[in-house]
């Protein structure tokens, strides 16, 4: 019970970071954002063709994502895994 007052008093006001697609171009996810960070963070795709890929600008987006996640949010969430239980 400690650790979950622990942890939700940390995270109490805070959304879980994830990405969400913000603009589509038909059903090409081309920008995205940290869930937690609206309006802060924004990851956009860099065309590599005149033919976008679903799969790589997805795989584009995500890895902007990971990236930001390690730099910003990983020393956040490192706290409440070392909860005493």
């Amino acid at each position: 019970m400690a650790q979950q007052l622990y942890i939700c008093g940390k995270l109490g006001g805070m959304k879980k970071p994830v990405l969400r697609v913000t603009k589509w171009l038909g059903d090409i996810p081309v920008e995205a954002e940290c869930r937690s960070c609206p309006g802060k963070t924004r990851f956009r795709v860099t065309p590599t063709s005149h033919r976008p890929s679903r799969e790589e600008y997805a795989q584009q987006l995500q890895q902007a994502f990971d990236e930001h996640y390690k730099s910003v949010h990983a020393s956040e969430a490192q706290p409440a895994a070392e909860a005493p239980s």
